[in-house]
């Protein structure tokens, strides 16, 4: 099945998902004034929102039918919790689910969740295994970080390459430096050769310091 990820023009924009700033009044702000091809919606936590206390976490999965195509962005630590979000967010009607794997906030690094996935691969494998199963026909995507401590783009991002994913956003930071340095544009030729050799039919979006739509088509004009 065609997914809308496949259907965008190029170069497309998306609003990036920001903790406590991206929801549903938000979105529809930024759709009036300067509407982006894609909106993701704040980050959700599927164990919480699996839990008891679900009904704290289901409003950050609000949204309305003009923003569409709209992604669920989720995170947490058990797989199985993923697929019962993943069949949760197909049954509301989202557009994709994407899974957070470049948090870098301490106290959800030390949970091991989030950019901590950097460094368990096998873990991080089963979250988007189970996302994927749970979201059927519904498509998948990751935004994470170029690594941890270090650049690591052949051991990570050739990792996450290889799980068959929609699309992949990669913010052009390691963990370790938070927002506090230039992001690493230089790093795109790279990404996508490995993206060539690896996974043709995953998209690519890069994220940082991109401050207007002119810098989208630079940006965009230096992997093509």
């Amino acid at each position: 099945m065609k997914s809308f990820w496949q259907s965008l023009p190029h170069p497309f924009t998306v609003l990036a998902p920001m903790e406590g700033v991206t929801d549903v009044v938000f979105r529809q702000i930024i759709s009036q004034i300067g509407r982006p091809d894609v909106f993701f919606t704040e980050f959700t936590n599927c164990d919480g929102l699996m839990s008891k206390g679900r009904r704290r976490v289901e409003d950050a999965l609000l949204f309305s039918e003009n923003e569409q195509p709209v992604v669920a962005q989720i995170w947490g630590l058990r797989p199985e919790n993923y697929y019962k979000t993943a069949q949760y967010c197909r049954e509301k009607g989202f557009a994709g689910i994407d899974i957070n794997m470049g948090c870098p906030v301490d106290t959800v690094i030390k949970k091991g969740a989030c950019s901590a996935l950097i460094k368990n691969h096998s873990l991080a494998k089963e979250i988007i295994d189970a996302t994927k199963e749970g979201a059927e026909d519904l498509p998948v995507s990751v935004k994470t970080r170029i690594g941890f401590d270090s650049i690591s783009l052949t051991d990570w991002v050739g990792f996450l390459l290889q799980q068959d994913l929609a699309a992949l956003t990669l913010h052009f930071r390691t963990v370790r430096e938070l927002s506090k340095v230039p992001a690493h544009w230089d790093c795109l030729p790279e990404i996508m050769k490995l993206r060539q050799e690896l996974a043709p039919k995953t998209l690519i979006i890069g994220n940082g310091d991109v401050g207007s739509l002119q810098e989208v088509k630079e940006k965009y004009d230096l992997w093509m």
